[in-house]
């Protein structure tokens, strides 16, 4: 049930985002985490991984274990928490890990797929922990990033407490500034956005943009 309620409901909400943009804006999350995110570097300024920790609300999380707790002694054992990992990393690996990073100008960093996602059930919650790599070597002395959580389909939200985002073993110099969006000044922009489409652009039919004005965001600098 869970996986399929994850799989489903991203393919509802990517087309739900590929309609025009009073839909878009009316889309609405149905999955939600709390999330915590790790930012993980050497003593040079390089970055080495970004670490992502999501907890999952109580309605998604109680419906991963109706679906995983094949023994039914109403916890999820170790093989159990291996099937919901294996479960997730499969149903968000087309979707980049809900997990982006971002170089002045709008270029995109590669990142490579986790080596594995690990999985635990604590206090009602799903856990959700992963690591991803940069494909490319990324200095943050003179490059700054941008890095950010969120689904393009509009399908996952994620929340970040004012302490969510973590440098970890980075220089002392290094900086970070988080952004965290208004809602509708944020929606402005993208209808704005919409607004100063040229005669042959069309209007971005995955809603990534959008979703990019909403998510709460962390740029980092070493220089």
């Amino acid at each position: 049930m869970a996986s399929r309620m994850w799989t489903a409901g991203l393919a509802a909400g990517m087309a739900a985002a590929c309609l025009l943009a009073s839909t878009a804006a009316r889309a609405h999350p149905h999955v939600f985490a709390d999330a915590r995110m790790e930012i993980v570097g050497d003593a040079s300024g390089q970055l080495k991984a970004i670490r992502n920790i999501w907890r999952m609300d109580e309605m998604f999380s109680t419906s991963v274990v109706l679906d995983y707790d094949k023994n039914k002694n109403s916890i999820l054992d170790d093989d159990e928490l291996q099937a919901v990992a294996d479960t997730v990393k499969e149903s968000i690996a087309e979707y980049s890990f809900y997990t982006f990073v971002q170089k002045p100008g709008g270029a995109q960093v590669k990142m490579q797929p986790p080596e594995e996602i690990r999985a635990l059930y604590q206090d009602s919650q799903l856990l959700i922990f992963f690591e991803m790599k940069p494909a490319e070597p990324v200095d943050l002395k003179t490059v700054p990033i941008t890095v950010a959580n969120f689904d393009e389909t509009f399908f996952t939200a994620f929340e970040f407490a004012e302490d969510g985002f973590q440098l970890v073993d980075l220089p002392a110099s290094c900086t970070k500034s988080v952004t965290v969006p208004d809602e509708d000044e944020a929606a402005q922009q993208w209808m704005a956005s919409i607004a100063s489409l040229g005669p042959d652009q069309t209007v971005p039919e995955d809603g990534v943009n959008y979703a990019q004005i909403l998510a709460t965001r962390v740029e980092v600098k070493c220089g």
